[in-house]
């Protein structure tokens, strides 16, 4: 079986978010179950020199695109034995930034176009492409302008709302394809505009998403993002599959939770304590991770004892807020604002607790790869978190973390006292951090559920 795996980004080449896990460790797990599988991104300028240079030139040529014959490339690197192409075009890829600029309708249209018409140039012609999120939702479209029957398209979604909005006026002008065919309620129209995104869902041959939660719930109008119906219409051929951890780049200290954590809170000028409950959070700061239920209840929050963790960065106002807290608790609050990868890892493996009061999260890494250093989840219910983290019976003994249902300031206060409550118990704590420790967290049963997906759309 062969596949090709369409994303707009792969880590370690470029990454911002998820999706970039996803298409390193995704196809790493699938290629060791026996799948000829590749990967294909753009060539962003952004992408490490030390990768660049020692891509291979596979070929070239030129393909019509908004009108005109525009040039595209494909370099090759080999990445622990999975395959990567690279679709290559200075004008359209070597910008500042990855996403996010004013002509991403041409920009994206040019990288769907591009994977359906360069199989001359790799020659690698797949059973099936994989498609990932709307940078990548054009792409049935294509295959099946082109007619090539014989590829079946499967899509993810990692994150509804980042849909790819374009004027309706870009079915002429960009995508080139026939309006009264695809601009309609059950094709690309939404109000006045088009979605990407609209395209991968209605025409590809299988829809999953990030967890089966979170495609239970976008069939609803709360988390539907306005296409909700069209979740419902198309039920027979969606599915949630949870992802993975890769556990070879999260690898596990063999030092005590004690020494880490004194190691971490050293680090980061908190006073050394081992018994102070550490509650860390990495996120990226943006109201769908629940950050709005931090800032309610931060001074509260505090009030209960504990110290507190941030790494990550987002929208300016959260920022300053979390500076500001910093300063106000000396010793007790860190707010590293931006990204390390190296002090996250310390700080998943150092903190007692991990807090994700998100309103929304299709899947989720952290609070899994947190479970994988023994690190205790505090969650909203919703979505992967929902599907991850079992909350704690007192009376069973059954239980990974501790969860929420209601987006509200106090009932997130009264889960974490809780959590604190039983913290204080060692025998408890530790049954908790052992329950977590061994849940199985790997790809191993996710990437078997796309295969067996993969074997359904081609039967």
């Amino acid at each position: 079986m062969k596949v090709l795996f369409a994303a707009g980004e792969a880590w370690p080449f470029i990454k911002t978010g998820g999706l970039g896990d996803v298409a390193y460790s995704l196809p790493k797990a699938l290629k060791e179950k026996g799948i000829d599988i590749r990967v294909i991104i753009p060539k962003y300028i952004q992408i490490p020199e030390k990768y660049r240079l020692a891509m291979k030139h596979l070929g070239h040529k030129k393909i019509w695109v908004s009108h005109y014959d525009a040039y595209v490339g494909i370099e090759e690197y080999d990445l622990e034995g999975v395959i990567y192409y690279f679709v290559d075009n200075m004008q359209y890829f070597s910008r500042s930034k990855i996403y996010g600029e004013i002509d991403d309708c041409e920009r994206y249209t040019f990288f769907s176009k591009a994977v359906v018409e360069t199989f001359d140039i790799t020659g690698f012609t797949p059973d099936i492409i994989h498609c990932n999120d709307w940078h990548a939702a054009l792409i049935p479209i294509y295959v099946r302008e082109r007619g090539l029957h014989n590829i079946k398209t499967v899509y993810t979604i990692h994150n509804l709302r980042y849909q790819g909005f374009f004027p309706n006026i870009e079915i002429e002008e960009t995508l080139e394809i026939p309006r009264e065919k695809y601009y309609r309620e059950d094709g690309l129209k939404f109000y006045d505009v088009i979605s990407f995104m609209k395209g991968g869902v209605v025409y590809s041959d299988y829809v999953t998403t990030v967890s089966k939660s979170y495609a239970d719930e976008i069939k609803t109008p709360e988390y539907g993002e306005g296409i909700d119906g069209l979740f419902r219409k198309f039920d027979y051929k969606l599915t949630g599959i949870v992802n993975g951890v890769d556990n070879t780049v999260y690898k596990c200290s063999n030092e005590s939770k004690k020494l880490l954590k004194a190691e971490l809170q050293k680090k980061l000028g908190l006073n050394v304590d081992p018994n102070v409950p550490l509650v860390a959070i990495i996120t990226r700061l943006d109201r769908q991770k629940g950050i709005d239920l931090i800032t309610a209840a931060f001074d509260r929050m505090m009030d209960l004892g504990i110290q507190f963790v941030l790494l990550g960065s987002g929208d300016p106002y959260y920022e300053e807020f979390f500076r500001w807290k910093e300063s106000q608790y000396r010793g007790r609050v860190c707010s590293y604002i931006g990204f390390n990868q190296a002090l996250s890892i310390e700080i998943y493996s150092g903190a007692d607790m991990f807090l994700m009061p998100s309103l929304f999260e299709p899947c989720g890494l952290s609070q899994m790869i947190a479970m994988e250093y023994g690190t205790v989840p505090i969650v909203r219910e919703t979505g992967g978190l929902k599907d991850t983290v079992t909350p704690y019976n007192e009376y069973t003994g059954q239980g990974n973390g501790f969860s929420f249902i209601d987006a509200t300031p106090e009932v997130m206060l009264k889960i974490i006292n809780y959590a604190i409550t039983i913290y204080r118990d060692k025998k408890q704590w530790d049954l908790i951090v052992k329950h977590a420790k061994e849940r199985d967290s790997s790809w191993n049963r996710p990437a078997q559920e796309y295969i067996d997906i993969y074997k359904k759309v081609l039967n």
